[in-house]
C-alpha cells in the first residue's frame, strides 16, 4: 500500500504499521488543553477516524493552553472548531462530533467502536466513569493530568485507575490551581504518542506505566503499575506491615492518643510538607480527608508510597471483634 509523503518519517520506524493506524479510531473525551494537542497529533499521524466529545465553548481564559482557538471563535463549540481545522489538515479523516458531556449513560454507546479512549477531562468524576466502563469493556484508555508546572500520563489496560489513585476528590482545575500553558501541550502530545504506538504497533505499547514530568524541579520519571502495587488506601494491618513507615496524624484533635509514634502536621498546609523518603501513611478521624490529601500528594510528588488509612483513626480504637 502506498502512503502520502507526510508519513515518510514514521514509516521508517522499526515495526511501524501505518495501515493498521489508518484503519483505527480514537475517542477524545474533552478537547481542551489535553485533548486539543492529542487530536492534532493523532490526525497528523494518520489515524483513520476521530470521535470528539466536549460540550464546552471556546473561552478567552483558555487561550494560553488551547492555542488553536482564536478570539473569532469565542462562544463557538470546541468540537466544531477543532473538526473544521482537522478537515483542512486531513480531508480524508473521518470525524464525528459530540457536543455533550460523556457519562455513564452515553459512553458505552459512543465509545464502544473506538479502538482507544483518550481522557482530556479535568475532573475526577469523569475520569472514574471512563476508568470503570473501560475496564468493563476491556477498552484501553490514555490518562492525562496537569497541575501548575507538572503533568503525567499513562495508557491503562487490564488494570484500574482507581486501584492506584483511589476515589478521593480531585485536585483543582487549571483555572483554579494554575498551569503553565505548555504543560498540557506536552502531556496531550504524550497521550497522542502513547495512543499512536498502541494503534500502530500494539505489542510495543507501554501499558500500565505512569510517565511524569515536573518542569520546575527538572524531573522526569516513570512508574510501573502492577498487581503487587498497593492502592491508595490501606487497612490497618497492611499499613502496619510497611517497613520504616511514617504515620502522619491529620486529626483536628489529638485525643485519644494513638498507640504508635506519629508526626503531627496541619492538613491545610499539605503542599508545604517535607516528606521523609520512607513510606507515609496519613490518618484522620474517618479516612476521608486523609484519602484526599494522599491523592493530592501522589499527584504532586509522583510517589506511590503515600497512603491513607482506610477508616481513619476509628479503626485503631475499634474493639477486637474476633
Amino acid at each position: 500500500m502506498t502512503f502520502p509523503l507526510r508519513y515518510i518519517a514514521q514509516l521508517r520506524l522499526p515495526g511501524w504499521e501505518q495501515e493498521r493506524l489508518s484503519g483505527s479510531s480514537a475517542l477524545l473525551i474533552g478537547v481542551g488543553g489535553l485533548g486539543l494537542p492529542a487530536a492534532l497529533y493523532l490526525a497528523a499521524a494518520g489515524i483513520g477516524r476521530l470521535l470528539l466529545a466536549d460540550p464546552d465553548v471556546v473561552a478567552e481564559e483558555n487561550f494560553h493552553r488551547q492555542p488553536l482557538y482564536t478570539p473569532e471563535d469565542l462562544g463557538t463549540l470546541k468540537v466544531e472548531r477543532l473538526a473544521t481545522h482537522l478537515r483542512k489538515l486531513r480531508p480524508d479523516l473521518s470525524i464525528e462530533t459530540y457536543p455533550t458531556w460523556i457519562d455513564e449513560a452515553n459512553l458505552p454507546q459512543i465509545g464502544r467502536e473506538a479502538d482507544i479512549w483518550i481522557d482530556g477531562t479535568d475532573n475526577l468524576h469523569s475520569r472514574l466513569v471512563i476508568d470503570a466502563i473501560a475496564f468493563t469493556l476491556q477498552k484501553p484508555w490514555v490518562y492525562g493530568a496537569v497541575y501548575q508546572w507538572e503533568g503525567q500520563a499513562a495508557i491503562f489496560q487490564g488494570v484500574r485507575y482507581r486501584d492506584f489513585f483511589g476515589e478521593a476528590e480531585g485536585g483543582p482545575s487549571c483555572s483554579e490551581g494554575g498551569v503553565l500553558g505548555a504543560v498540557p501541550g506536552l502531556i496531550g502530545s504524550l497521550q497522542a504518542a502513547l495512543a499512536t504506538i498502541f494503534l500502530s504497533t500494539p505489542a510495543a505499547a507501554p501499558f500500565n506505566r505512569l510517565f511524569r514530568i515536573d518542569l520546575r524541579k527538572g524531573e522526569m520519571d516513570t512508574f510501573a503499575f502492577g498487581p503487587s502495587t498497593l492502592s491508595l488506601e490501606l487497612s490497618l494491618e497492611q499499613a502496619s506491615q510497611l517497613p520504616e513507615v511514617t504515620w502522619i496524624d491529620l486529626r483536628d484533635t489529638l485525643e485519644p492518643s494513638l498507640p504508635f509514634p506519629t508526626r503531627r502536621l496541619p492538613w491545610y498546609a499539605w503542599e508545604n510538607w517535607e516528606l521523609p523518603p520512607t513510606p507515609v501513611v496519613l490518618l484522620c478521624e474517618a479516612g476521608n480527608r486523609s484519602r484526599q490529601i494522599a491523592f493530592a500528594l501522589r499527584k504532586r510528588t509522583g510517589r506511590r508510597d503515600i497512603y491513607s488509612l482506610r477508616g481513619g483513626a476509628s479503626v485503631v480504637f475499634r474493639p477486637n471483634m474476633g
